[in-house]
């Protein structure tokens, strides 16, 4: 079956790409991209791959939207070449987070993505850790969205902790930590920060474990732009109330999410842990989009270790951030092709 499997990417020289290419034991497809004088691009495909199944890994996120011409024309150009099929490997898919009307002056970017990728006719996605599972529903093609848990469950038991508690920076991602704990055995804990229009956080309940301090304050004057799930570009340090869900007391704290960029609800969620009683804060993003001023805040801040996967290069970051930490999910991605290419199931992915 591996005669018919053929690798290429956009980005041949990152980590992540390089090492899918080891452990697959394929090597990468040969691929040329020249910008013209006119800034217009030609690709060409440097070898047959007539009868193929090809594997394209586009890992640009940074580059995005100068990039994704390129990855059309690429997969156009493979079609035209009587490929087999085409799978495109996304590892950080771009645009997740706009998956819904937010305001009628904005669209959902991620069905425009999703339309722009089958608009060249691409058999099957695969990517990791998507925002929203909604994002699976824009496609007719097959979406496998696989998970960088068997990595960050590794990293956990490396790290020898005795008494630690998962945390959620906010609810929506409950349903995530929650199933990370069920495989760790740690117990859970939710932090909720209040919206920076000034609304406060939801009120305390008799049957919950919950301390509040409100640091923004009721009646407060919003700027008028929505918070984003996750990080806020917007937000500041003295907007909106925390309220702490669980006991973290004494205990190791791991707060876990899917996107880290700005990084100002993660500070503040680590700052507020620690003011109750945590003893160390580590945080797990799985994509690292991080904004130069999100690193340094996270630097500054009380966060003992930031943790991200390699879906996004960090080469860069981890000269200049100390706390900044990268584990590996190439070995994932490899296994996920190998079974796609096979016509086996993924779910032992989800158990490892």
């Amino acid at each position: 079956m591996k005669a018919n499997l053929r690798l290429f990417a956009l980005t041949p020289e990152s980590t992540l790409t390089q090492n899918i290419a080891k452990y697959l034991d394929v090597p990468l497809g040969g691929l040329a991209r020249r910008k013209l004088s006119n800034t217009e691009t030609v690709v060409e495909i440097q070898e047959s791959v007539r009868g193929k199944d090809v594997y394209l890994i586009f890992s640009c996120f940074k580059d995005f939207n100068n990039s994704i011409m390129d990855l059309l024309m690429t997969v156009e150009a493979m079609k035209n070449a009587s490929v087999t099929s085409v799978t495109i490997v996304i590892p950080s898919f771009p645009y997740a987070r706009y998956d819904t009307v937010t305001r009628l002056d904005r669209c959902p970017i991620a069905r425009l993505v999703a339309d722009m990728l089958q608009s060249v006719d691409c058999d099957r996605v695969l990517t990791m850790d998507l925002h929203t599972p909604q994002v699976q529903g824009y496609f007719d093609v097959p979406v496998d969205n696989i998970t960088a848990e068997p990595a960050f469950k590794q990293w956990i038991r490396e790290l020898h902790l005795k008494n630690a508690v998962l945390v959620t920076p906010n609810p929506d991602g409950t349903k995530r930590v929650a199933h990370l704990a069920s495989q760790t055995g740690m117990s859970i804990a939710i932090v909720h920060i209040g919206e920076t229009d000034g609304r406060a956080a939801p009120p305390s309940t008799a049957n919950s474990t919950i301390s509040e301090e409100v640091e923004g304050g009721e009646g407060e004057e919003g700027d008028g732009e929505e918070e984003e799930d996750g990080d806020s570009e917007q937000g500041g340090f003295g907007k909106g109330g925390i309220t702490l869900v669980g006991n973290v007391e004494g205990k190791d704290c791991i707060i876990y999410d899917d996107i880290a960029d700005a990084c100002v609800s993660l500070v503040r969620a680590a700052s507020y842990l620690k003011s109750k009683g945590a003893l160390r804060v580590f945080v797990m993003a799985t994509h690292g989009l991080f904004t130069e001023e999100g690193l340094q805040l996270c630097n500054d801040s009380e966060i003992d270790e930031f943790v991200v996967t390699d879906t996004i290069d960090q080469t860069e970051n981890l000269q200049c951030y100390p706390k900044l930490r990268t584990v590996d999910v190439a070995m994932i991605f490899s296994e996920a092709i190998r079974r796609v290419h096979n016509n086996e199931p993924l779910l032992h992915l989800f158990e490892l």
